[in-house]
């Protein structure tokens, strides 16, 4: 269409030339100018022609195959995106989680090991305690082995007691009645003759004990507290035994000695909790606070 338009100017330029100068022009010019007109105007003609026979350049065709291919790429790595998005908030999810849980097992772990140890020390207050009892009944025996070297020679049984008893259960009952009567000395005496003759007998925890009680009673508590510690010593299981760690208690408060009697308020409900003596223990431990 281009090509058309320049062509026609050249025409009308040679026109407006041809009549501008037809006045000077001959006959003879103004035949080669439509001559020129007339070859032109074939010139044209063959110059659209050739254009109108050119084939138009087709578009570029693209497989539909090769598309589809495209959109599948596409939408795996859309899916590859949307699942690793997902996995990542999974994992950030567990992460967090685990955090907390870090967190709260920490903290539980610390409180176990806080009260741990508060228990150790606890416990070495306690064994503390039990070294102290151990080094004041040391210091008390120490003291009767003294007074012992320096007292008279103990009476024999027979001549406390000249009669021949009938059984160790008389011999006993003698014993305690002359103690629950006030004549302590007395009765300590016999109690040991019993222990002496009678070693192994099943009364021998409850010997023991009343020999203790005549100290007591005596208000001689260091020896109290030594008789009450062979009842525990030697017989830990029997029934005299609580009330022989009871009764040691006491004999350490009349000493003025709170802290190790204390010690054995606490210990005697843990040791002996079924105990009538763990229950005036406790008692005691109320109205030392």
């Amino acid at each position: 269409m281009k090509f058309g338009n320049h062509v026609l100017l050249l025409l009308l330029g040679a026109l407006a030339t041809a009549a501008g100068g037809c006045a000077i022009a001959d006959q003879g010019a103004f035949v080669r100018l439509q001559e020129d007109v007339e070859s032109v105007k074939k010139e044209v003609a063959v110059a659209k022609s050739s254009t109108a026979s050119q084939p138009s350049a087709a578009p570029a065709r693209i497989d539909s195959g090769e598309i589809q291919a495209v959109r599948k790429n596409v939408a795996d790595l859309s899916a590859s995106y949307d699942q690793v998005k997902s996995d990542l908030v999974a994992t950030t999810t567990r992460v967090d989680e685990m955090k907390v849980q870090t967190q709260k097992d920490t903290s539980q772990l610390n409180d176990r090991l806080n009260e741990q140890g508060q228990a150790i020390q606890e416990f070495r207050k306690k064994i503390a305690r039990l070294e102290e009892i151990e080094r004041r009944l040391a210091a008390v025996e120490e003291k009767a082995d003294k007074a012992a070297a320096v007292a008279p020679a103990p009476v024999s049984p027979s001549a406390v007691v000249p009669q021949d008893w009938k059984s160790p259960e008389e011999m006993y009952d003698y014993a305690l009645g002359l103690v629950k009567g006030g004549e302590f000395r007395k009765g300590r005496e016999i109690l040991v003759a019993f222990a002496g003759k009678y070693p192994d007998h099943k009364l021998m925890p409850n010997v023991l004990y009343w020999k203790g009680e005549t100290f007591y009673s005596e208000k001689d508590y260091e020896s109290a507290i030594l008789s009450f510690q062979d009842v525990i010593d030697r017989y830990p299981s029997g029934d005299k035994a609580p009330d022989a760690m009871y009764k040691q208690g006491l004999s350490f408060l009349a000493l003025k000695d709170s802290k190790n009697a204390r010690i054995l308020f606490e210990l005697l409900p843990k040791k002996y909790p079924k105990s009538s003596a763990a229950s005036l223990a406790q008692q005691k431990l109320g109205e030392m606070k």
